[in-house]
């Protein structure tokens, strides 16, 4: 055979490359497994929802318990009040800040602090039957990955009134 001519039996009758097909399919079958995993939500960003409650209010927090690193997610906090809460504030365990970028915070607090590595988040006057709800939204660090505490606290002023206990697993 000279240069340039086909060879039909390789070409078309693909002697010699039986095993090909079976490499490609198995390539293809590798790439395919992640997309599959995160079509039925292995890979993370399902949220569940907690709650706790004391006397004077309910405390719910809807959020992910499996995150991959770079993913936008959100958490939804509601709180009930069922009597006054004078001074609310949420405190948030450290996993909401540390190893995350914090996007927004709606509605926005009247103020800002911290209680050794966690965020508190301070609210207007809470009277019986008022309702509060919280969005925050997120991106993991690429970088971030294991266990990360996502705890929330209400308190009044000090005085803590329900806590919910979180973690977040930062895929790697």
């Amino acid at each position: 055979m000279s240069d340039g001519e086909l060879d039909l039996t390789r070409a078309r009758d693909l002697r010699g490359r039986a095993s090909h097909p079976w490499i490609r399919r198995v390539l293809l079958a590798i790439i395919a497994i992640p997309v599959a995993l995160g079509a039925v939500g292995a890979l993370g960003q399902e949220t569940v929802v907690r709650s706790a409650s004391g006397p004077r209010a309910q405390l719910a927090l809807n959020a992910p318990e499996v995150l991959r690193g770079g993913l936008l997610w959100r958490a939804r906090i509601t709180i009930r009040a069922r009597g006054t809460i004078k001074f609310p504030r949420l405190v948030l365990g450290r996993g909401y800040v540390n190893g995350m970028q914090v996007n927004t915070i709606e509605p926005g607090p009247t103020g800002e602090a911290s209680r050794a590595p966690d965020l508190v988040l301070s609210y207007d006057k809470l009277n019986g039957g008022d309702v509060l709800v919280v969005y925050i939204q997120l991106q993991v660090n690429p970088t971030t990955s294991g266990a990360q505490d996502a705890s929330v606290e209400l308190d009044d002023e000090t005085r803590p009134l329900a806590r919910i206990a979180h973690t977040i697993t930062v895929l790697s």
